[in-house]
């Protein structure tokens, strides 16, 4: 069960026609009006809990000092070993700060769900913008809010983009979101002295979505020759084993003629080059899971904080250094 999501009250692979798809792993929450009733809707209400950890060898039993098990309370999963000190975020409580955005109607819960079982949390809010480039590309802006009680990251705000034709996804950079663009609230801090930052932070995600739009908006108008897209797509496979790098190329390639990248208006450009390195990311690149369950939590934990995440980021960053 590594790498499911939440089953438990069969609602997490609900999928609502014309919501964010997000690999059919979310739930809609959209008539929420709060952190907390969305985390209801989403089948998250569920507790963690703090165990003591024992080693034990023909019968002998000790104590492990300054470690505790994270246990999910209603199904007794381990979802993780964490330091003495560190604060479990409940799911009802860890995205509150951000209620306050969501009232003055800055932002509005739109999905929920979860990864690995529970070890990760997620919910999205969409930011009241739509993003078109030449005219037809829509692209909606969102807030990720991530949680994790297996101890792998921090409480985080991330802003994230969708390409509508394809489902495609960007994060706008990790790297800088974590460093300016982003909240982080680490597990030994307090919620409630977060709410003022979280608003002070929003306005910067907002600022650089307003920069997306013109970097985009450049990439449109920068045509590719088929020497400039032979040299792009080499240079983001050049650290990867010779026949990966053939199938990764012979995707891209295959992906520029896709009607999704033949949009009037962009046909030919760097953001049709960057739009089929994503769509390989998100959609074609080989996931593992032994079920189709597995898979697509895999790919979304991939698309959002993993392989797919960076490849992206690489590909979107050397797209904009050819446009300006």
């Amino acid at each position: 069960m590594a790498h499911e999501i939440d089953m438990t009250t069969q609602k997490a692979a609900v999928f609502t026609t014309g919501a964010p798809p997000w690999h059919r792993l979310g739930v809609t929450v959209s008539e929420a009006q709060s952190s907390s009733e969305a985390i209801k809707l989403a089948g998250l209400a569920w507790g963690v809990e703090q165990w003591p950890i024992v080693a034990r060898r023909e019968g002998v039993e000790r104590p492990v000092t300054n470690r505790v098990a994270n246990i999910r309370a209603d199904t007794g999963a381990v979802l993780g070993v964490v330091s003495h000190d560190y604060r479990v975020f409940q799911n009802a409580d860890a995205f509150r700060f951000f209620d306050a955005i969501v009232q003055e109607k800055l932002a509005m819960y739109e999905t929920a769900g979860s990864l690995k079982g529970g070890r990760q949390v997620w919910m999205l809010a969409r930011l009241p913008k739509t993003l078109r480039v030449a005219g037809e590309d829509e692209i909606r802006p969102y807030i990720l809010l991530t949680n994790s009680h297996d101890g792998s990251r921090a409480l985080r705000m991330i802003p994230t983009t969708i390409r509508v034709v394809c489902s495609n996804t960007l994060s706008l950079s990790l790297r800088r979101a974590s460093a300016t663009e982003g909240l982080t609230v680490y597990h030994s801090e307090s919620l409630e002295q977060r709410v003022a930052e979280a608003r002070t932070k929003l306005g910067i995600i907002t600022t650089r979505i307003d920069e997306f739009e013109q970097q985009i908006q450049a990439l449109a108008k920068r045509p590719m020759a088929q020497a400039d897209l032979t040299t792009y797509f080499t240079k983001l496979v050049e650290d990867r084993a010779e026949d990966t790098q053939k199938r990764m190329l012979g995707a891209f390639l295959a992906n520029l003629d896709h009607p999704t990248n033949t949009l009037h208006g962009i046909s030919g450009t760097a953001w049709a080059a960057y739009n089929a390195v994503s769509q390989w990311a998100d959609h074609q690149s080989v996931v593992r899971g032994q079920t189709e369950v597995q898979r697509a939590d895999s790919r979304l934990h991939s698309v959002w904080f993993g392989a797919a995440a960076e490849l992206k980021a690489k590909a979107f960053d050397a797209a904009v250094a050819l446009a300006v």
